[in-house]
């Protein structure tokens, strides 16, 4: 019966000191971290194909971010190659010239069919004008040769196209506040 008493007046004790301590006035630390170094940063939703994201500079709603969007929507034209247009669809809205390239892609895909070349590169390209929440471009641009190739790896008769240079092109794009995200509405090329 001894021990159980001495247990019990041991550990009333240590509770009587736990619970006054938290009782007893203490200065608050200078050293705590603010609420920014604190809080998670927002990492954004990864947008576009696996291999080949969307960079987060071109999910920010300003004028350096519609022209990162419009230089990335440019190369994952190229990148894309014959896999998917599907890329091209999530990334675009009401744009028929992206709908119709995402089209072709899928097309030649299911032919077999592979692309050599036909890499675009921007010239020259205005800054955006901005209208809310609307990016409108114009810029010049080249295409390298382009070759389509059958399954067994022969060019298609009629396909591939020669080197170009001085087209001219016109570009919008609008921007997503869900995704955080810039989607091209619009895309032209017209011949020198």
């Amino acid at each position: 019966m001894r021990r159980r008493s001495l247990r019990l007046v041991a550990g009333l004790a240590v509770a009587a000191a736990l619970v006054g301590g938290c009782s007893s006035k203490h200065e608050a630390n200078d050293t705590l971290p603010s609420a920014s170094e604190t809080s998670a940063s927002p990492s954004l939703e990864p947008l576009g194909p696996a291999d080949f994201p969307v960079p987060d500079e071109a999910r920010t709603q300003d004028a350096a971010g519609a022209e990162a969007a419009l230089r990335y929507y440019l190369a994952l034209i190229d990148q894309l190659g014959t896999t998917s247009g599907q890329p091209l669809r999530d990334l675009s809205k009401g744009c028929s010239f992206c709908d119709s390239l995402a089209d072709k892609i899928d097309q030649d895909a299911a032919a077999g069919y592979q692309y050599r070349g036909g890499e675009i590169t921007i010239d020259s390209l205005s800054p955006p004008a901005i209208n809310g929440t609307v990016a409108a471009f114009s810029f010049s641009s080249s295409q390298a040769k382009i070759d389509v190739l059958g399954p067994d790896g022969q060019p298609v008769p009629g396909r591939g196209d020669v080197a170009v240079s001085g087209l001219n092109g016109a570009a919008a794009m609008s921007w997503d506040p869900s995704r955080s995200a810039w989607i091209t509405t619009q895309l032209l090329f017209t011949g020198p």
